[in-house]
């Protein structure tokens, strides 16, 4: 009897709510998220606010769902982009030695400094927006996969059905789409699922230290730096912990999916 992935199924069907809360919620919930009431400043939870308001009366449900809308992106996008990248570059290195010592290097050279440091000081240079923080994400955090990839096809390279293709005169381009990618989809599917929640936590980090996405727009991380005023944390819970634990949740539900689909690889 085959024993089921309770890992996968668990964090499956949490993410499954938290899409359907991001994506179907607003159609229920008619509130723009940006529309503000000054006569219901940072007012708590009650029957036409159900999450209560934060300091220019915008509904926090309402951005709730907005900005996990844009979380989420940030965190597909940049992890897309970056194993696109990390494809590239690793099969580049394991099929061509004159260039593996030049491209570990540069990855051992991103790995030396801390993400933030550097995500701050270019963050802080090219100015905030969506697309600068997919960017800062991707071209900060593309060494790890890099190298792993590199690793796992460097083994791939040596398997004898390998070997007989480039006898055969196969094309290298063809060998990668063919034959590389699809041994490796376990791997890409570890990977993927942690480099977006990798993704998201950084996101959140740098739109709560003002450096990720701007007003108006809501993310889970803008609607948590109302913590850095300590009366909100103690006297205002709805301001930030709505945000709180839907990263928790999101972060928490990928984990479990990438680790119940390395389990599934590993039998």
């Amino acid at each position: 009897m085959k024993k089921k992935n309770y890992k996968l199924i668990s964090g499956s069907i949490i993410f499954l709510m938290i899409v359907l809360f991001i994506f179907i919620g607003p159609l229920i919930y008619r509130v723009n998220p940006n529309t503000t009431d000054l006569m219901k400043i940072e007012s708590r939870p009650d029957i036409k606010s159900v999450m209560g308001t934060d300091a220019t009366g915008r509904d926090i449900l309402a951005r709730l769902m907005s900005g996990g809308k844009i979380s989420l992106t940030v965190g597909i996008l940049a992890t897309a982009v970056k194993i696109i990248i990390s494809l590239f570059l690793g099969f580049i290195s394991a099929f061509f030695e004159k260039l593996d010592s030049l491209i570990m290097r540069i990855c051992d050279i991103f790995m030396c400094f801390p993400f933030y440091i550097l995500a701050i000081s270019v963050a802080a240079f090219v100015g905030p927006s969506i697309k600068n923080l997919i960017i800062i994400i991707v071209f900060f955090t593309f060494s790890v996969p890099t190298r792993l990839i590199r690793t796992e096809i460097k083994t791939l390279k040596d398997k004898e059905f390998i070997q007989i293709l480039k006898i055969n005169n196969e094309k290298t381009v063809r060998i990668l789409i063919n034959h590389i990618i699809p041994n490796l989809k376990n791997t890409i599917f570890v990977i993927f699922t942690t480099s977006v929640a990798q993704a998201i936590l950084m996101e959140s980090s740098l739109s709560f230290l003002g450096m990720g996405v701007q007003e108006p727009q809501a993310s889970w991380g803008s609607m948590l730096s109302v913590t850095l005023n300590i009366l909100n944390i103690q006297k205002k819970w709805w301001l930030w912990m709505p945000a709180g634990i839907a990263v928790l949740l999101l972060v928490f539900s990928i984990n479990l999916i990438g680790e119940g689909l390395k389990d599934a690889g590993s039998k």
